[in-house]
């Protein structure tokens, strides 16, 4: 009888497992599949509809200068989709000073970082000028707390990670166009990208 229990129990208990986990796999999907298309809850920020007029063609070994600086592209990319995507851009209002500080101190903001992959990628074409943009909007959020330096930040990291350099295990979506080293033929949202840096120079 008790064996009979205990197998009624544990195949209870295997069936609540696998039916949290299923939920949270479905969470981890959906979440996935919308990419991180918005930074914030607002719905009127779109992508580019077309894809990359050109790309690198590199082919760097992973522990190279070069891999190493890709890599740290790619881990910044990380960071900022778990700041600001999915609505998580809301959370850094100008006057929301706990939320800026603990993010501004991460390595992301440092501009020597972005000076460094410049010079380990210097042959990669526009490239130079994407470690340029990031440095100034680094600065950006430094100074002022604007939210939009962190939008604009997070999408040039995102299009150099997913497009610019992807590896094997790259899923391609919410192409941004906002690069210099994977240019769009539709610079609707690099120019206002642009036309935010330059009013912040003022």
């Amino acid at each position: 009888m008790r064996v009979k229990e205990n197998l009624i129990g544990a195949a209870i208990a295997f069936v609540l497992i696998c039916g949290a986990g299923a939920i949270g796999a479905n969470y981890v999907l959906k979440a996935m599949d919308s990419g991180d298309k918005t930074e914030t809850t607002d719905k009127t920020e779109t992508t580019d509809t077309v894809q990359p007029l050109h790309v690198p063609q590199v082919d760097f070994a992973a522990n190279s200068t070069e891999g190493k600086a890709i890599a740290k592209i790619k881990e910044y990319h990380s960071t900022f989709d778990l700041k600001v995507t999915g609505g998580g851009l809301d959370n850094f209002k100008p006057d929301n000073d706990t939320a800026w500080e603990e993010f501004l101190a991460s390595e992301v903001f440092n501009a020597k970082n972005y000076e460094d992959i410049g010079k380990a990628l210097s042959s990669v074409e526009g490239l130079q000028i994407d470690m340029n943009n990031l440095i100034e909007l680094a600065d950006i959020a430094r100074k002022k707390h604007d939210p939009d330096a962190l939008r604009f930040m997070h999408r040039i990291l995102h299009d150099l990670d997913l497009y610019a350099f992807p590896n094997k295990d790259t899923v391609q979506r919410d192409y941004w166009g906002v690069t210099n080293t994977a240019p769009s033929g539709d610079n609707a949202n690099r120019d206002e990208m642009e036309k935010f840096l330059a009013a912040n120079k003022k």
